[in-house]
């Protein structure tokens, strides 16, 4: 059922792809049926339940089918006559139920295999939390390739209707040769700025579409970042609930089962085993049934178990460290984040002042070249600082998109 539904969105965005810009959202949702990443992460899930299967298995009877024929060589004939020690022909066939009373460590080997699962869990959020975030880069990458792309359109366009303007002035002696000069070589460089656009935008495109299997298409507008309402601490209380997080603390829980595993290779083994017979021959040839015990006491091992108890040691020191450099290292990914929002605020408000300074600047050389009181470098220097200046702006706007996006990423936010 749910890869059907996985197949049903995807048809949908496949369909829908051609006739509106496709969001973050359904990126991410294409981006999930995609990636072979989700499918191992499944996987790895379907893998631990059969191990802890396997573990269960260990814990109930095992029933079994035995049979035995043996020939022997004929004794020598005696005056007692043949006896069932002397039988030549010797054979008999079964069923034997053996259940394991005690062993060492079982029921933690059990334990450690229903964590396990719970840990494959957390690693397929965790899996899916990286790919969201993977996502979220493609994703505005490929606004900013856009965007750029169009800007650079724009100066080409002006660079253009500048050296049309210059050469008709140049023919009836209004400008100089230098200044269609000048013109032209800022149309050029403009040019090869927007060969460079399309280069970015095709390697956008190309990330895009790996993960998500969609064809590009425009992505819409981008409206004002939104304000963060909440403190840094209630964003550092929440990163401890985020599943890769989860996933080391669950690393260090089956960390310390496998301590009592390894302890439980010290203590005794005792085992029922139970036959019951359907023929066989021999004295015991009337006996349908018996029923005995095996008791096993390790002694003398090496020093193979007291090492592998240590080993045990040392690794849930390793998972514990492991967990508290993770927390360390989300919460210091997450303050600088924090403050790089607030930041990017403060910057596009300032940029989005110089923006509108630019274009008013280009607009009047304009105009006070048609006076004669600027010259023609003016204008082409303020048209270059108005067309930098807008690409910067819409480049930080999607920045901070992505910069919030992956905020609340951070968390385990999902969309």
């Amino acid at each position: 059922m749910k890869s059907r539904m996985s197949f049903f969105i995807l048809s949908w965005l496949l369909a829908s792809e051609s006739y509106a810009a496709l969001s973050l959202k359904e990126s991410f949702e294409a981006a999930k049926f995609n990636m072979e990443s989700i499918k191992r992460a499944e996987a790895v899930i379907n893998q631990s339940e059969e191990q802890k299967t396997q573990a269960r298995a260990a814990i109930l009877p095992t029933i079994s089918g035995v049979g035995s024929h043996t020939n022997i060589d004929a004794p020598e004939p005696t005056s007692g006559g043949a006896t069932a020690f002397t039988l030549t022909r010797q054979y008999s066939a079964g069923i034997r139920l053996s259940q394991p009373i005690f062993r060492g460590g079982i029921l933690s080997a059990y334990d450690q295999a229903k964590d396990n699962i719970l840990l494959a869990k957390f690693q397929k959020d965790s899996t899916l939390l990286n790919l969201y975030q993977l996502v979220i880069n493609a994703y505005y990458n490929l606004s900013i390739a856009q965007i750029d792309k169009k800007n650079v359109e724009e100066l080409l366009n002006y660079s253009g209707q500048r050296v049309k303007e210059i050469r008709e002035r140049t023919r009836i002696g209004r400008s100089r040769k230098g200044e269609l000069v000048e013109a032209e070589t800022q149309y050029l460089k403009a040019e090869s700025q927007y060969q460079e656009s399309i280069i970015t935008l095709q390697q956008a495109e190309r990330t895009y579409e790996f993960y998500t299997n969609l064809k590009p298409t425009e992505i819409g507008p981008l409206g004002a970042v939104p304000k963060i309402t909440e403190s840094l601490e209630e964003y550092k209380l929440k990163v401890r609930s985020r599943p890769d997080i989860q996933a080391t603390r669950q690393e260090t829980t089956i960390a310390e089962k496998q301590i009592s595993v390894s302890k439980g290779l010290h203590y005794p083994s005792v085992d029922l085993t139970t036959n019951y017979y359907f023929d066989r021959t021999g004295i015991l040839a009337s006996s349908e049934w018996d029923l005995g015990f095996s008791v096993v006491i390790p002694l003398y091992q090496g020093g193979g178990v007291e090492a592998s108890v240590r080993e045990a040691v040392q690794g849930k020191r390793i998972a514990e460290l492991r967990s508290a450099e993770a927390l360390r290292a989300a919460e210091r990914d997450i303050a600088i984040n924090y403050q790089n929002i607030i930041q990017l605020h403060e910057q596009l408000r300032v940029l989005s002042k110089a923006l509108a300074k630019a274009e008013e600047a280009y607009r009047l050389n304009r105009k006070d070249y048609q006076l004669g009181l600027v010259t023609n470098l003016d204008v082409l220097l303020s048209l270059n600082v108005f067309i930098e200046t807008k690409r910067s702006y819409n480049s930080l706007l999607s920045i901070a998109h992505l910069n919030y996006k992956n905020l609340e990423a951070s968390i385990g936010v999902l969309p």
